[in-house]
């Protein structure tokens, strides 16, 4: 089994969408620092979830958060503007935890919640178990 942990900043407000089988995912990405001082460099990978913890990412993560995300990883190409093959790097996470808040009431609480892997949805589009 392929297990990936990433910590980093939200790069954007996650997204939460509905595919047409009615299913909930939410799609984001986060910034990785690699790299020592000198040779430091940023990765990003875009991460998706679904079900209840799309909808809790959505409602509790905002841009700039840390993270740490838990998931199994995928990797693919994409054709860019300049007609040139991009490779994206993609986590499917069952687990998400904001390890900071910002504009945030300190006393909120945010729920902790983890997916069972046989829960995923393939790429946000299907889901082989209701939620």
């Amino acid at each position: 089994m392929k297990k990936l942990t990433i910590t980093g900043n939200l790069g954007r407000d996650p997204e939460l969408r509905i595919n047409p089988e009615g299913n909930s995912f939410a799609t984001f990405s986060v910034a990785v620092s690699v790299g020592n001082k000198a040779n430091r460099r940023t990765d990003w990978i875009d991460v998706s979830c679904n079900g209840r913890l799309a909808e809790i990412v959505t409602t509790y993560a905002k841009k700039g958060n840390k993270v740490l995300v838990d998931g199994f990883p995928s990797v693919g190409a994409y054709i860019n503007s300049e007609n040139v093959p991009t490779p994206v790097q993609r986590l499917y996470a069952y687990s998400v935890e904001i390890l900071n808040r910002i504009d945030r009431d300190i006393s909120q609480d945010v729920p902790a919640f983890e997916l069972h892997e046989h829960e995923f949805p393939a790429d946000g589009a299907t889901s082989s178990s209701p939620l």
